[in-house]
């Protein structure tokens, strides 16, 4: 991709092109790591489910509306992600005990097994992927990506 993002964006305003940039760069990430998750049958998204039940709900499980607040879906989209990890045998779901009407969604061993195969090769893609930028430069961008992020919510 051209450095100058005129020739993509010819006549935007800075911020339009820097929303349309991340953008694309966005779609350009997520097709390579969809190539590196499609042997294990799993997307962008139902990887970053895994892990987030697997990591942040750990042992005890976690409830959906948590994982729904750090991914970019909606409650229904997450409810046809999660069946489907659940029908692939990588999820459960269970009633949490004193509150019927919470479900803690915990990974299986499969579901564990499954992202321990694919972490390396999903590693290997996304330093792939960062390799033309300065480990600096790496530091400087994440610092402000996190700050916009913690600022836009």
């Amino acid at each position: 991709m051209e450095k100058n993002l005129e020739i993509y964006f010819d006549g935007q305003d800075k911020n339009t092109k820097l929303i349309h940039a991340i953008g694309l760069l966005w779609g350009q990430i997520s097709s390579k790591l969809d190539e590196v998750l499609a042997p294990a049958k799993l997307n962008i998204s139902k990887f970053n489910i895994l892990m987030i039940i697997k990591h942040v709900g750990g042992y005890d499980g976690i409830q959906q509306n948590e994982i729904s607040k750090r991914l970019l879906v909606t409650a229904s989209n997450i409810t046809k992600l999660l069946d489907k990890l659940e029908k692939d045998g990588l999820i459960t779901r269970n009633t949490k005990k004193g509150d019927r009407r919470v479900k803690l969604i915990r990974i299986t061993d499969y579901g564990s097994k499954t992202l321990d195969k694919i972490w390396p090769k999903y590693l290997k893609i996304t330093k792939k992927i960062n390799s033309h930028i300065a480990s600096v430069d790496a530091d400087y961008v994440e610092l402000v990506l996190v700050d916009w992020l913690t600022n836009t919510k």
